[in-house]
């Protein structure tokens, strides 16, 4: 529908601001061409404010608001958006918003414009309670953890005194448990950082080829358990990428563990890098047990397993946040069933 901001018209775009307005907790505000307010719902904005959307932008806490906004009226651009602060005052204190302003056109000619101004202090409060939370999780639990499994590695290679037969098999489970939880609190911390716009990659070239095998040091005692090996098969000359070395150690720790979790034992995990199509392409085949492709689509999302190992029923985070740290890296990733018992997760960089 078009409207040509006569007094009858004027009237008609009132009305349904007003009843858009008795459904929404943002502050719907409505424009002539010279940004004068038609119509405030004043959800949260004091109505004093209501003669001029520049009148309103004055107690923002962006001085280049303004001129923003009369770029934006001369652009090409039909919607803008501000992340701002309003200055206390009597209606609010220092309330973090979004600003959203778009224009209304009739025959391409600007006739007004609509905006939507979003309190997002809960938004910011959780986000800060979510960052507090991670910072649990990184440091009160995974120190005391890392502790652990550094006291009980020694034990097990008798720094402490020869440990008996019978001991051994115990400490290793304990030992396997602690490098689990702290597995898992890895990935929570990811999962987290991810949600909330808390993650940034501090990327750096380095060759891929030797992460994989820095990490598969790192994980022969898991293996070992199932009596499992890790074949690294390299195709070519492999280039350096671009990437953020721990995240993307993560990603690799993450997808030998599954493919070992997915493997009988005495099993071989095969590990392929080549290079195709100008980017650095990674298989991880394991031979364990059939999946039906609608498992194979849907294994990257965030509470699917396909495991029961230490009851994992429905908590995939490993595999959705190997997805969340390929695609942050502008890779791909995706599995695929190569038989009734051979299983490839598959991701690839870009080489710059």
């Amino acid at each position: 529908m078009k409207f040509k901001l006569d007094n009858s018209d004027e009237n008609i775009l009132r009305n349904i601001f007003v009843q858009i307005s008795k459904y929404s907790k943002d502050e719907i505000i409505l424009t002539d061409e010279k940004f004068n307010i038609i119509f405030q719902n004043s959800k949260f904005i004091s109505n004093a404010r209501k003669n001029s959307l520049f009148e309103l932008t004055d107690f923002m806490l962006n001085k280049n608001v303004k001129k923003n906004i009369i770029d934006f009226k001369n652009s090409e651009n039909n919607h803008i958006f501000f992340k701002l602060i309003i200055k206390e005052n009597k209606a609010l204190q220092n309330v973090p918003v979004n600003l959203h302003i778009s224009k209304i056109k009739n025959n391409n000619k600007i006739v007004g414009y609509t905006v939507i101004i979003q309190d997002i202090l809960q938004e910011v409060t959780n986000k800060i309670q979510k960052a507090t939370f991670v910072d649990i999780i990184s440091h009160d639990l995974k120190n005391p953890m890392r502790a652990n499994i550094q006291i009980l590695e020694l034990i097990l290679k008798n720094k402490f005194g020869q440990i008996s037969s019978v001991l051994r098999p115990v400490l290793d489970e304990l030992l396997s448990s602690c490098r689990f939880m702290n597995y898992m609190a890895d990935n929570l911390l990811i999962k987290y950082k991810n949600e909330f716009e808390m993650y940034e990659l501090k990327k750096q070239q380095y060759s891929i080829v030797k992460l994989i095998k820095d990490v598969c040091g790192k994980v022969n005692n898991l293996l070992d358990r199932k009596k499992q090996s890790v074949e690294l098969v390299i195709c070519g000359n492999i280039a350096d990428v671009n990437i953020d070395i721990k995240e993307m150690s993560k990603v690799i720790n993450n997808l030998i563990i599954n493919a070992s979790e997915q493997s009988k034992e005495n099993s071989k995990i095969i590990i392929q890098v080549e290079n195709k199509n100008k980017n650095i392409k990674i298989s991880f085949t394991n031979y364990g047990y059939s999946k039906s492709k609608s498992v194979l689509d849907n294994m990257f999302e965030e509470y699917l397993s396909c495991s029961n190992k230490f009851r994992k029923v429905g908590f995939s985070l490993e595999l959705y946040n190997c997805k969340k740290i390929i695609e942050a890296h502008n890779g791909n990733i995706f599995a695929k069933s190569i038989s009734d018992n051979e299983t490839s997760i598959v991701f690839s960089l870009p080489v710059i």
